[in-house]
């Protein structure tokens, strides 16, 4: 059975005077699933703990993004040098993985138009639709076609409408037919999961790409893990939604 590990990464607010010029929240909303099969999540987590170890980390320590690029938690006290040179190890580590595949959405809120039904206008839910439906073609075209979702839970209220419209779209969405999900949404919080560590980075360094597009080392490397069909990746391993 594949496992895919979500995390996401800017606010899923909009202006109140519909003003983007002074709005102080994200113009960009941007969530990626890590997938990897079952049977390579323990060589894939000794490589981790061993890299951890490398570095100067403890089992324990929890790996994120923003602490990362911030120098807080486990990285105080390390200077911009070392922790870039960590982000960038880090990233080679997942990206030289071919056990990992990664999909990206990313949604451009200033193109929403909000007068849509709240399935349509709320990125957060949106970019889990689109998600679920590129996970599933993934396990279309593989010999195992079972997979489950694993999220870090922020809030309660927003987990359980997760919960539910997965289940309604395993209902519901001709894009899941066949349906190769089992069951709904599982969560895991990301100090005890390190594949919730990895799909927080990969998802901070995929939302500073597409808001920055600047192709930066921790971008690049992980790059080529992006799903593909038929050598495409527009809107298979990527998607950008509006266009």
């Amino acid at each position: 059975m594949y496992m895919m590990f979500v995390d996401e990464s800017g606010d899923p607010g909009y202006p109140a005077d519909g003003k983007w010029a002074n709005f102080g929240g994200s113009k960009i909303f941007a969530k990626v699933g890590v997938i990897l099969h079952g049977w390579k999540w323990k060589a894939w987590n000794d490589r981790l703990m061993q890299f951890k170890r490398r570095n100067g980390l403890a089992w324990n320590d929890e790996i994120k993004a923003s602490h990362i690029r911030k120098g807080k938690d486990c990285f105080v006290g390390w200077d911009s040098a070392r922790r870039l040179k960590f982000l960038n190890d880090l990233a080679d580590l997942i990206g030289l993985n071919v056990d990992i595949t990664l999909i990206g959405i990313v949604i451009d809120k200033r193109k929403v138009d909000i007068t849509q039904s709240e399935r349509i206008v709320k990125p957060d839910i949106r970019s889990m639709e689109f998600l679920l439906e590129r996970y599933n073609y993934f396990l279309d075209n593989q010999k195992d076609k079972a997979g489950i979702v694993v999220l870090d839970p922020t809030h309660e209220k927003s987990d359980d409408d997760i919960r539910y419209f997965q289940s309604y779209l395993q209902t519901h969405s001709v894009h899941l037919k066949p349906l190769h999900l089992v069951e709904s949404t599982f969560f895991a919080k990301s100090h005890t999961s390190n594949m919730i560590q990895v799909a927080d980075v990969c998802t901070n360094i995929f939302y500073n790409e597409m808001l920055h597009q600047r192709n930066e080392e921790p971008y690049k490397a992980i790059h080529n893990r992006f799903f593909r069909y038929n050598g495409k990746i527009k809107g298979v391993g990527i998607k950008r939604w509006p266009l």
